[in-house]
């Protein structure tokens, strides 16, 4: 009689059920039966008398079943971890030879082949020699490995259940070993958040710092910067007060010139190229060996102009070299990003592209967020303050039931109905209003995701502000009122001082949920990073040029990618200042009032 197959026995959910959930699932039951027998036997060792037992029944009945999952889910979280190493460790042993004797590189794509063949997935090369054989192993390896993963866990629980059965007694201390392990929980816990906040600093500031590495003025940019020297311009010319022949004669003539700026694009290329032609080749370019080559290419520059401006050359050559090469080029970059009025991150990323050695001045984007923020809580401060005050000040329980839930609906709707909101209803709104009165306004606008924004966070603080204000006591409200004050003068004298340090909270989280928005900016207000003081201008800010630097098939050895680190250390800097100030608030008006 021919043996069934498995998928004929069993249901196609159970085959493809990993074992190590129904193994979490047994050890489930098995906790709680732990926790019944712990139970049970501390009541047995009281004889019946729970008064003689130090601790309660239930702790004796946790203390149980804590010690039955606790190493049992050690074991199952260690192998969801290292599983997969261990069952590729298995798989290399039993790799042929002729495989294991490929390059490092061609032999790991041989094996993600294989774990894409083994599990589903799509390889680059189905029909290579012997990755269906190891595919088959791999899948073999792993159902090994799991079976024996969970029948050990579940050994071990019910090892700890008799183990932890065992020490049952009338005097045993089970709600202290319980609320140690809930302490220990506890820690546990505080030190991840507490170390992946150290992580996450640090990582922006390792990319930071690797960033302002890269964005170092470039060897070649000395070029353009020499012609720029050569050539007094007409501006030039007027601020310095010199005729047309003084700065005809203080310039190369018009053909020189042409010839300098033809030969400064090709010798900004070729020093480029190399540099590129260098990273190719897994090597980092030494920032001296890039300013030699670009010295070879300034030889045939001083040729082209003629040794009448060899000096002005070198002077520029040299004051160059010290903004590239030397230590403090590490100061000009930072300076460049912190107070540059570019943005523009677009480098060049083969050697036989002509690309731009980028631009990474920050300031359009932090005016840009600045600006959008400032008309978001020019919305959303005084709207959902006020609101906040008529709720708990003046709104009948009645009102109050029904337009605070309709407020706090806003903060339920996704950030993208917004951005759509912005774009198909009010920025189209903006437009014909400012074309109307003879303005010319783009289809996308600071004012159009400013306004859409102030109205997404109106909820944040209306509702928090509400509740601090109730949270101000009756007490001063009716010592308020009974000296004779009536109900706005003690609003405004004795219940917004008292509630002032809430407020300030309620405003800086609508700021900060207003600072880290990105959907609406992106689908309202654009992509262009600008300095306007026209609100109904196109601009951008720090998250959305986060995101689209970081969106995509990035390389993290650009100085374009590495950009997005920078930007986001400023926004980390800038939400801990305003952190700081307004805790500084707080305790001033917590000191006067409490």
């Amino acid at each position: 009689m021919p043996q069934a197959d498995s998928a004929s026995v069993f249901p196609a959910w159970y085959v493809a059920t990993p074992v190590t959930f129904y193994a979490a699932l047994l050890l489930g039951l098995i906790c709680f039966a732990a926790f019944l027998a712990g139970r049970e036997r501390a009541i047995n060792a009281a004889q019946g008398q729970r008064g003689d037992l130090h601790s309660l029944p239930d702790y004796h009945g946790y203390y149980v079943a804590i010690l039955t999952a606790a190493p049992a889910l050690a074991l199952l979280i260690a192998y969801s971890v290292f599983g997969t190493a261990i069952a590729e460790a298995f798989l290399r042993a039993g790799l042929p030879a002729d495989i294991l004797a490929l390059p490092e590189e061609r032999l790991q794509v041989f094996l993600n082949d294989v774990r894409a063949t083994a599990f589903g997935g799509i390889g680059s090369d189905a029909s290579r020699a012997g990755l269906a054989e190891a595919a088959g192993s791999l899948r073999t390896i792993d159902s090994t490995l799991k079976s024996v993963v969970a029948v050990a866990a579940l050994l071990i629980g019910v090892g700890g259940l008799f183990a932890a059965r065992a020490r049952i007694t009338a005097e045993f201390r089970a709600r202290n070993a319980v609320e140690g392990v809930i302490r220990l929980s506890l820690v546990a816990c505080a030190t991840i958040a507490i170390l992946t906040t150290i992580g996450i600093v640090a990582s922006l500031l390792f990319e930071s710092a690797r960033f302002i590495d890269m964005a170092r003025p470039a060897p070649q940019g000395v070029f353009s910067q020499v012609v720029d020297a050569l050539e007094v311009s007409a501006e030039e010319a007027e601020e310095r007060g010199l005729n047309e022949a003084e700065a005809a004669a203080l310039t190369p003539d018009a053909d020189t010139m042409a010839e300098l700026r033809r030969f400064a694009r090709s010798a900004r290329d070729v020093v480029a190229a190399r540099a590129l032609e260098e990273n190719e080749a897994g090597e980092t370019p030494e920032r001296s060996e890039v300013w030699r080559v670009a010295e070879e290419q300034l030889v045939d520059m001083r040729a082209i102009a003629g040794p009448e401006w060899d000096d002005e050359i070198d002077r520029v050559a040299s004051a160059w070299r010290g903004r590239c090469c030397s230590p403090t080029s590490y100061f000009f970059a930072l300076r460049d990003f912190l107070f540059g009025m570019q943005w523009s991150p677009q480098t060049a990323i083969r050697a036989d592209q002509i690309g731009q050695s980028g631009a990474f001045g920050a300031v359009p984007l932090f005016y840009g967020t600045m600006m959008i923020t400032i008309i978001a809580m020019l919305v959303a401060g005084p709207i959902g303050l006020f609101s906040a005050i008529y709720l708990s000040e003046y709104a009948s329980p009645r009102a109050r039931a029904v337009i605070k839930p309709a407020l706090e609906i806003l903060a339920g709707i996704p950030t993208v109905v917004y951005g759509f909101f912005a774009l198909l209803t009010v920025a189209p709104a903006i437009r014909a209003a400012a074309t109307a009165l003879g303005l010319d306004a783009p289809s996308q606008s600071a004012l159009a995701a400013g306004v859409v924004m102030g109205i997404m966070i109106i909820p944040f603080v209306s509702s928090l502000s509400d509740d601090v204000i109730n949270a101000v006591p009756q007490s001063l409200r009716d010592g308020s009122l009974a000296m004779g004050a009536t109900t706005s003068e003690t609003i405004t004298k004795v219940v917004m001082p008292a509630a002032l340090p809430g407020v300030m909270g309620a405003l800086l989280l609508a700021i900060s949920r207003a600072v880290g928005e990105t959907m609406i900016v992106v689908m309202a207000a654009g992509q262009a990073a600008r300095i306007t003081a026209n609100p109904l201008e196109s601009v951008t800010t720090i998250t959305v040029q986060i995101v689209s630097l970081l969106t995509g098939d990035t390389e993290f050895d650009s100085a374009k990618t590495l950009s997005a680190f920078a930007l986001g250390l400023v926004l980390f800097l800038l939400t801990l200042l305003m952190n700081v100030v307004a805790l500084q608030i707080v305790r001033k008006y917590r000191e006067r009032y409490e």
